[in-house]
């Protein structure tokens, strides 16, 4: 019988064959198929993933990339590299103008086979915001000492250290900054408004922050725009509720392209640890009594007395022990009216009450950057107002009022962590 030629390879495919013909087939079948020798299966192929972050979004920041095998990419903002091969990559965060490049520039991680890695870039704004004063970081004596007279139980004395500095607004916020800020906010959907009340709209909040149909307020809205009162521009605001001046801080934060300090369902600021906030935010009492203080251990910047014609804004027919009587204005004066303290900053005796970020409870111990209590019922203002007495005007002085509260001697000043 003929063969084809189909069935002659076939044949020649079972004969057997020698020893050195047999080794080389296996070689070249080696040669040929993925996985021979002792692997059971396919290489898993040597890549990953990396993740670009940028803060925040709204700059849009450049980098430039590089990596294994000459690999380099160069582009804006958020950005996911998928499939990447394994091993070290350099990232170098570009410029941006009024921003500072996080530090370092250049930062080199290395990817793992079928791993991940982030470069996170938290830029911030540079230099000194324009109408606030730059305040280091430091230790101080927080509290009354027992021998200051009329001081209060809950201003235990102790030993505060504060790891980094901020930024402190010169003076309280005025009524033209925050009806500016509030129609900004207003025209951008942040806040609804009527003519009695401003409430929030972010994170699904309604709280109200101002309330405008009260006797003291120095803002009204009516046909879509706020107005200030005339003459009262340069005075402090005031009326505003704990939730008001928090807003405030976040619109400045949004208005300049910062990441929000506070979250509006639950008004907690930077998850609990404000020193470490990019965007604006009220002062903790310690910074607040920090900077009122500028190393002093007396009841006031002054000294021990604090005179009310000359040096702050209260009711002067109560001064403070073995002071003299003074002058009293029975309202708001413009902001920087009296003599700044070493630190320049105005008005930290006196004018209004400013709230702070901390909810109010006991303090004492050796502390390093405080938060305030958990929780509470109150917050904290310091600073005393123009209808108080002396003795409220103290630098150690704490008083407390409910957030939701507002009052025609109550205002605030923000601050900015510095990076």
């Amino acid at each position: 019988m003929r063969t084809t030629s189909r069935q002659r390879a076939r044949l020649i495919a079972l004969a057997p064959l020698p020893t050195s013909r047999l080794a080389i087939s296996m070689l070249l079948v080696c040669a040929v198929l993925v996985g021979c020798g002792d692997d059971n299966g396919p290489v898993a192929p040597q890549v990953g993933t990396i993740t670009i972050n940028p803060e925040p979004n709204s700059i849009n920041a450049p980098w430039q990339i590089t990596g294994p095998n000459g690999f380099s990419q160069s582009g804006n903002g958020d950005a996911t590299l998928g499939s990447k091969t394994a091993g070290s990559y350099t990232l170098t965060w570009g410029a941006v103008t009024g921003w500072t490049t996080p530090s370092p520039a250049a930062v080199t991680q290395t990817l793992m086979a079928n791993g991940s890695l982030t470069f996170a870039g938290p830029y911030t704004v540079s230099g000194t915001p324009a109408g606030f004063v730059a305040i280091g970081p430091g230790t101080f004596m927080m509290g009354s000492p027992t021998t200051e007279p009329l001081r209060q139980t809950d201003e235990t004395q102790h030993q505060v250290t504060l790891t980094r500095g901020f930024y402190m607004q010169a003076t309280e916020v005025t009524n033209q900054q925050y009806r500016d800020m509030v129609q900004w906010a207003y025209d951008n959907g942040h806040v609804t408004a009527t003519s009695a009340s401003v409430r929030d709209a972010l994170d699904g909040s309604t709280q109200e922050l101002l309330e405008l149909d009260i006797s003291g307020c120095e803002i009204s809205f009516s046909g879509g725009t706020f107005t200030v009162d005339a003459g009262k521009a340069n005075h402090p605001v005031l009326e505003m509720t704990w939730s008001g001046s928090v807003a405030y801080c976040d619109w400045l934060s949004l208005q300049q392209g910062l990441p929000r300090a506070y979250n509006h369902s639950t008004w907690q600021c930077n998850a609990g640890n404000p020193y470490t906030a990019t965007g604006y935010r009220l002062p903790t009492e310690a910074e607040w009594e920090y900077a009122c203080r500028v190393g002093t251990q007396t009841p006031f910047n002054t000294g021990s007395c604090l005179d009310a014609g000359t040096e702050a804004n209260y009711d002067g027919n109560y001064p403070y022990t073995g002071c003299p009587t003074g002058p009293y204005v029975g309202w708001t004066v413009p902001v920087g009216s009296y003599p700044a303290n070493t630190f320049g900053l105005y008005d930290m005796h006196g004018n209004l009450w400013e709230w702070c970020n901390d909810w109010y409870g006991t303090y004492g111990g050796t502390v390093t950057d405080p938060v305030g209590a958990g929780a509470g019922d109150y917050r904290v203002v310091r600073g005393g107002g123009w209808d108080g007495i002396a003795q409220v005007c103290r630098s150690a002085s704490r008083f407390i009022n409910f957030p939701n509260y507002s009052d025609s001697s109550f205002g605030f000043r923000p601050v900015r962590s510095v990076f």
